[in-house]
């Protein structure tokens, strides 16, 4: 099973996510985040994405987006934010793919509100079974690539 997670760095803070793929196809924010001051090291960093790719799943409902609050409500709560637009302002992120022991680490371009995070997939690293150290660093580069 694929699962996937993000790392983000906001004003200092670095906000780990996870994401689960609806019974329709679709990835969706799911509730589960852990929010790290800055400085975190590798170590805690690879600990806390590791922890959210965990928490990934897959056939979850599909949420009625239009009429309920957004999936990553949960995570605009914590930091006092009301929009996304505010939250992706100045955002770096990294998106984080596991399939088995494989981890696909992926830095992105910061589209601002109307495009979102933009892959940049030929700056992606893919790991082999790595140690939270290991993840931890490789998020980091992404994030020093991200922009």
């Amino acid at each position: 099973m694929t699962r996937l997670a993000a790392l983000d760095l906001r004003r200092g803070r670095y906000v780990a996510h996870s994401s689960s793929l609806t019974a329709d196809g679709m990835w969706i924010a799911n509730g589960t985040f852990q929010v790290l001051d800055e400085p975190a090291d590798a170590r805690e960093l690879g600990a806390a994405v590791r922890r959210m790719l965990g928490a990934s799943r897959a056939g979850v409902p599909t949420p009625a987006l239009r009429d309920g609050p957004s999936p990553f409500a949960p995570v605009l709560d914590a930091l006092g934010l009301r929009t996304w637009a505010t939250y992706a302002k100045g955002t770096r992120h990294v998106d984080v793919e596991q399939d088995a022991g494989t981890v696909v680490v992926s830095p992105t371009r910061n589209g601002g509100a109307r495009e979102g995070f933009v892959g940049l997939t030929e700056h992606a690293v893919r790991l082999t079974d790595p140690g939270d150290a290991e993840l931890g660093e490789a998020l980091r580069a992404a994030l020093d690539r991200s922009r």
